[in-house]
């Protein structure tokens, strides 16, 4: 039986109407730094990038040393990379695993992290068979929350006191915390969900 890492090498790209979500490469590094070094953009997500050379460090740490479960977000059409979203927290044993992304804010408003976002569900449920995804946001960045909600994952509880906002230390933050398991997207009315194709 295929474990979990094996079905993800598969499914390294996956295509939306839009997007193509593929693995992020050094060559990516201006169009993330475009909007890794936005405050505005990062204020919810990482620290920001103070270099196109500390993006490179990034990608390298994290997006080339961990390539399964990560992505890039490109618009077809443009082929513009736009974003990233990810499996982290991976339990092979218990499949189950966090999600997470960042849209470049030029981009906001128009669907793309929905349909990223509906795009990993289905791959993962679908072709990799995980049983459980969970995603937070910190309820200060609703929008984000807006974003779990259209694609289908389901409020589960808010966290208050979760950490300290390293941004601003006098706030405390909490966290509002959306999952989705397998038996609850295997129930949706599959007429009315979005297909995708796994390459």
């Amino acid at each position: 039986m295929k474990n979990i890492y094996q079905l993800l090498a598969e499914h390294m790209i996956i295509e939306t109407d839009r997007l193509l979500l593929r693995p992020v490469t050094l060559d990516d590094a201006e169009a993330m730094f475009d909007y890794a070094s936005d405050e505005e953009n990062t204020r919810f997500v990482f620290a920001r990038h103070s270099s196109v050379e500390d993006t490179r460090n990034q990608i390298a740490r994290y997006f080339l040393r961990r390539p399964l479960g990560n992505y890039g977000i490109e618009i077809k059409e443009s082929q513009t990379f736009i974003g990233s979203i990810d499996l982290h927290k991976i339990d092979d044993l218990l499949k189950t695993a966090a999600i997470g992304y960042c849209l470049n804010k030029n981009y906001w408003n128009q669907g793309y992290a929905t349909e990223a976002l509906k795009a990993v569900l289905a791959c993962a449920f679908e072709q990799v068979g995980m049983n459980k995804l969970v995603a937070c946001y910190d309820e200060a960045n609703p929008a984000s929350g807006r974003v779990m909600a259209k694609a289908g994952m389901l409020f589960s509880h808010a966290e208050p006191y979760a950490a300290v906002d390293e941004k601003e230390p006098d706030r405390l933050v909490t966290r509002m915390l959306y999952g989705l398991i397998k038996g609850d997207y295997f129930s949706h009315d599959k007429e009315n969900l979005d297909t995708y194709n796994f390459l």
